[in-house]
């Protein structure tokens, strides 16, 4: 749901600007929401190797056609917001303390759409030490998801969808016949 996170930092974004009126906290609740997932695309060139096909729509067809091997994304780490909270506590940089909100929003949702729907431990998941024990491998930390014919064609429009279109499973003959009514 990239999309999705594009349109709740904008609103956190906007929201921490009318109620504070700090242009800094606002842009760091944007950062924080959305730009957080700038270590997707870092993945996909470093640990994919990806290089010879850099552009973002070749990317996002490559993310919805879950052909992802390797899952690092260090800014997705509890270890870094743990850090950073801590950076935040000390010196009271407004910036960081947007990027902060953003991101425990993001990752707040992230918890909740991907735990229901590829993630194998909704939570260990974005704690990195836990990533580096499975070798930042995705075939041991994400279920594999199929994903349905043309999945990626329209990798701009689906940067908006909730979720990418997933195959649905099989069901044996008599199953189905049940489903459609021919069958008591």
């Amino acid at each position: 749901m990239p999309g999705g996170h594009l349109v709740t930092a904008v609103a956190l974004g906007g929201t921490a600007y009318l109620v504070t009126g700090s242009t800094e906290l606002s842009v760091g609740c944007f950062v924080g929401g959305f730009l957080i997932d700038v270590d997707h695309y870092l993945d996909y060139l470093v640990f994919e190797k990806q290089w010879r096909r850099p552009g973002p729509a070749s990317f996002l067809r490559y993310y919805f056609k879950n052909e992802l091997q390797r899952v690092v994304l260090p800014l997705h780490s509890l270890e870094l917001m743990t850090l950073l909270t801590v950076i935040a506590a000390v010196w009271h940089i407004p910036w960081l303390i947007g990027y902060l909100t953003g991101a425990a929003m993001h990752l707040a949702f992230d918890i909740a759409i991907n735990g229901d729907y590829t993630l194998r431990n909704r939570f260990l998941f974005y704690v990195f030490g836990f990533r580096a024990t499975k070798g930042f491998r995705a075939a041991e930390l994400l279920e594999r998801v199929p994903v349905a014919p043309g999945t990626g064609s329209h990798p701009y429009r689906e940067f908006f969808a909730w979720r990418p279109p997933v195959d649905e499973p099989q069901r044996t003959d008599a199953v189905s016949d049940f489903c459609d009514g021919t069958r008591t």
